[in-house]
Order: C-alpha cells, then sequence, then structure tokens
C-alpha cells in the first residue's frame, strides 16, 4: 500500500486546505497522475500518484490537513483496499451553509468576531489571514483607536498586561519644545548625567519617579513618557517612540537597549539584558504596540518585530538571542508568495528557550514552553513543551510533585543555600533542631538563622529567633509570623513579618529558582550572596 504524502515545502505553514481530489474515492489510478489539489498560504499544488492501484480518500474535500502527513492511500490489492477504507477519517460536522468556502479555524474566528463570511471576496477557500483582515479592516473604521482597537481582534485571554496599559494616556505628556530639541540635537541631551536628564523630562511634563537612572548616552524620544521609581535604563539606550514609552516600577535594563514602535509598555520588575532590539521593519504602523508584563525576563540580543501587536505576560522568560516576528519579507503576493501581518502573544508564565523564533500569527499558550533553537509556526497549547522545527508539543512543560517530592527538593533547596553562603566565604553552621532543619550565618555587621519546615503551624516548632532570623516552608497554617522570624511561604508565594540582609539574601537564592513571592515589585539590592 502507497502513501499520498504531503511533503512539508512551506516551512511557515503547519496545515494546508485539501481543496480538491481531482480522482474520485476507490477508482484507479496510475503513478504520476495528479489526485487531488492543495492549497496552502503560499500556493495551490496538485499532489500526484505515488503508484498505481485503487486511490481510497482519507478525508474529504474541504478538510484541513497537516503537511507532511497522508491524505490518500493506494492499494494494490483486494487486501489492501479494504484495510485502507478501514483507515478513512470519519467526516467532520458540516459547516453552516452561507454560500462561502472557509476552513475550520476561519469559521471558528469569524464566529468569534461577528464577522459575516460572505462579505470576503475571494476565489478559494478563506483563510484565517483573510479573516484577520476583514477584522483589522472592522477595527481601521473606528475612532479614536485605543490599544484594544488596534489589537486587531487578538484576544488578551491568558495575558496580564502592565498597569500602563489601561491608563487614560493623559498622563506623562512631554512639551512639544523639548521634544523639537530631542530630535532636533539628540547628542547634546545624551551628554547630560542622569540627573539632569531626569530632572528636564520632569520638568517638561514627563512622568520619573525617585531613583530612576540613565545610563551614560541614554536618549528617550516619545510624547508620552513615564518612568516609575527605581527604574533603571543601562549606558546607550536608544527610545523612540512615536506616542508613548511607559515602564514600571524597579525594571532594569542592560546596555544598548534600542525601542522603536509607537507604544510600549514595560510591566513592574522586568529584567532584560544587553543589546535588546524592539522595532524593525514597519515601527512606524499603527499597530506597532508592544506590552510587557510584570516579572518578565528578557535575554540578551533577542530581537522582537513589531509592525503587529506583540504582547508578553507576566513571569514569562523569552530567553537570549531569540526572536518574535509579526510579518515575513518575501516575493509578490501576487505571484502566490504569503504576505503575513499578524500579531504574537506570550501568555503569562510561558518561556521561549534560547535562539528560537516565534513567527507572526502564533500564539504560546499559558505556561508552555518552547526548546530552544525551535521554530514556532503554530499555536502552542497551555502547558506543554514544544521543540523542533517546526515546534510541535512533545510533552508537558509541568511535572507533577507529589508531597514527599517537593518536601525532598525544599530541603536540597536548604543544603544548596547553606553551601552557597560557605563558598562565599561566610561563616555558617547546622543547628540540631527539631521538626526545623536550621543553620546560623554570620558576617561582617550580619548574623541570623535560615530555616525550613514542611508545614508551620505553631511559634513553637522553631527555635528561638536570634539575630535576624527566617524560616522557608511549604505549608503556613500559623495565623501570624512567629516572633522574631519572617516566614517565606514558598508554594502560596508570600512573605510575612519583615526583614533585612538575611531575608533579602533568601529571597533572592528562591528568585533564582523560580520563586517570586508576591506583594510589591522588590529588587535585591546586595547581600550574603
Amino acid at each position: 500500500m502507497l502513501d499520498v504524502l504531503l511533503t512539508r515545502e512551506d516551512a511557515n505553514t503547519e496545515f494546508a486546505l485539501l481543496a480538491e481530489w481531482i480522482v474520485g474515492d476507490r477508482q484507479t489510478v496510475g503513478r504520476g497522475q495528479p489526485v487531488c489539489v492543495i492549497e496552502t498560504t503560499k500556493a495551490t499544488v496538485e499532489v500526484e500518484s505515488p503508484g498505481e492501484g485503487t486511490l481510497v480518500h482519507l478525508f474529504d474535500a474541504g478538510s484541513e490537513v497537516e503537511l507532511g502527513g497522508v491524505v490518500g492511500l493506494v492499494a494494490e490489492s483486494e487486501a489492501e483496499l479494504q484495510e485502507a477504507v478501514a483507515r478513512r477519517q470519519p467526516t467532520p460536522a458540516s459547516a453552516p451553509d452561507d454560500g462561502a468556502k472557509a476552513t475550520r479555524k476561519a469559521r471558528e474566528l469569524a464566529q468569534r468576531h461577528g464577522v459575516d463570511l460572505t462579505s470576503v471576496q475571494k476565489r478559494g477557500f478563506i483563510t484565517t489571514g483573510d479573516v484577520e483582515a476583514l477584522i483589522a479592516g472592522a477595527n481601521a473604521s473606528a475612532a479614536p483607536r485605543s490599544e484594544t482597537s488596534l489589537l486587531d481582534g487578538v484576544s488578551t485571554a491568558g495575558v496580564s498586561l502592565p498597569e500602563s496599559w489601561a491608563g487614560d494616556g493623559s498622563q506623562g505628556t512631554l512639551d512639544a519644545a523639548l521634544l523639537d530639541s530631542l530630535r532636533g540635537d539628540p547628542d547634546a541631551f545624551r551628554r547630560l548625567s542622569s540627573d539632569e536628564k531626569c530632572a528636564a523630562y520632569r520638568e517638561n511634563g514627563a512622568i520619573i519617579g525617585d531613583g530612576v537612572g540613565l545610563g551614560e548616552g541614554t536618549l528617550l524620544v516619545a510624547p508620552r513618557l513615564i518612568l516609575e521609581p527605581g527604574v533603571q535604563l543601562g549606558p546607550r539606550a536608544s527610545v523612540e517612540c512615536a506616542e508613548s514609552f511607559c515602564v514600571g516600577e524597579l525594571t532594569h535594563v542592560g546596555a544598548d537597549l534600542e525601542v522603536r514602535c509607537r507604544r510600549a509598555f514595560i510591566g513592574a520588575n522586568v529584567h532584560a539584558g544587553r543589546s535588546i532590539r524592539i522595532g524593525g521593519g514597519g515601527h512606524r504602523d499603527p499597530w506597532a504596540i508592544v506590552a510587557i508584563g510584570d516579572l518578565a525576563f528578557l535575554g540578551d540580543e533577542i530581537f522582537v518585530n513589531v509592525c503587529r501587536p506583540v504582547l508578553i505576560g507576566r513571569e514569562t522568560f523569552v530567553t537570549q538571542r531569540a526572536m518574535i516576528v509579526t510579518h515575513n519579507i518575501g516575493h509578490s503576493l501576487l505571484e502566490g508568495y504569503e504576505n503575513r501581518f499578524a500579531a504574537v502573544v506570550v501568555e503569562d508564565y510561558a518561556q521561549v528557550g534560547l535562539g528560537a523564533v516565534v513567527y507572526a500569527g502564533c500564539r504560546i499558550g499559558q505556561g508552555a514552553i518552547v526548546a530552544s533553537n525551535s521554530y514556532v509556526v503554530s499555536d502552542i497549547p497551555a502547558g506543554k513543551l514544544a521543540i523542533g522545527v517546526p515546534a510541535r508539543p512533545a510533552g508537558e512543560a509541568q511535572m507533577r510533585l507529589s508531597a514527599p517530592r517537593r518536601a525532598e527538593l525544599a530541603h536540597r533547596m536548604l543544603d544548596d543555600f547553606y553551601e552557597l553562603l560557605s563558598l562565599r566565604g561566610h561563616d555558617v553552621s547546622w543547628l540540631s533542631t527539631d521538626p526545623a532543619r536550621c543553620f546560623t550565618v554570620a558576617a561582617p555587621d550580619v548574623a541570623g538563622q535560615v530555616a525550613f519546615i514542611g508545614a508551620l503551624e505553631r511559634a513553637e516548632q522553631l527555635p528561638p529567633a536570634d539575630g535576624e532570623s527566617v524560616v522557608m516552608t511549604l505549608a503556613l497554617s500559623a495565623t501570624e509570623a512567629p516572633a522574631g522570624w519572617t516566614v517565606l511561604d514558598l508554594v502560596g508565594r508570600t512573605v510575612h513579618g519583615t526583614g533585612g540582609t538575611v531575608t533579602d539574601s533568601t529571597r533572592e537564592f528562591c528568585r533564582k529558582r523560580g520563586i517570586r513571592f508576591a506583594g510589591r515589585p522588590w529588587r535585591y539590592g546586595g547581600g550574603l550572596t
């Protein structure tokens, strides 16, 4: 038995449309005879029979089929014919008889946004790209245009956007004279000190919080500028936004940042590395918006193209040299080549690995992980680990931990923290305590204790506080923090009590293991680690 296989020649497309069967089901075919017509985003192609025999359709015309898959079989005997017929895929539910030919995904998108498919003027089958273009056209006629209307029908479900996204847009407006000066003689402003720049921005309408630092040579040009307290932008940052540039509290960005877009909204406690570029072709387009949620991590040398919206959620990781693109560069669409412009969404807690590429129109689901050097050309479901070129789900992103396994890992964390402090040259020593495990730590001007207990129910479970004392726990049911102790609830991600250097050092140790505690933005100011 021979497979009628759809070869994957279009790296940017995961699925195609089985537009037409040229040869009927269970009809005789010869080798090389065209048997069906397939439509991809780039072209319409005929698929030939791999040999002589009886053709069996596995799918009906109008079905969406995966490139690289089998759509039909050529049986070379009666026994193979019966086997082939048994493999036929069930007929999908019929689409509404509205006179329009459309893919299943296009119909689903049209239904969500109230689009009349009969209004799409197109020969052949209507795709999601056609529906997205219709939604964009509808948005284009709306006024005034807000961030929401500029999303072109992109859902924000699963994405926690920064607070500045929902602002009224009236705060932080720069005086026009300063804007003209920044554009006319940027080098003069770059040469000013951080304090001088911040003062000039404040005096001319921008909102610049306490403790903001602007590195040597840094220049920010935007009609609306908001930098919340503690924002640090490294040397040689270059920001040119046609409308807004807003950065949340305690966000830190390394050297050589480049931002070119219409509107940029960066959340609180974001950590971004060196040589990050946000912009590229189309950065002046009306849809050129980037939004990055709180506690996100952006690695060195990433590139984010924003000719269409890019939404990156809370506690996401876009790691070193990753790329996010919202349009392709190619030959003429009138010659059958793809010409795609579409938003990209990375939902909360998702991760994009080293050197990975996320293509226009893709959505990385909440908590999903894209492995390093993968190429994402279709949506990745929430909670999945995806790998490859093209990236495909290969398993679960998150392991389910039993209570004993979680306790084992927490105990190991305490051991690792003890070893780290010891290697840093601090005086550490285990105490004999039960049921808590505890060690003391001493350094110049610092003395305290660090402990772990699986479940903290009452103060008597801990030894007397001596110096600054911190306890980590997996389950907190005590009504208040034991006297003299700061409690870090590792699972609930909450901090109870106040502390100093020992608490901050323990919290930073936890942060580097992915445990970020709730509450106001926090930054490690230095300490034992």
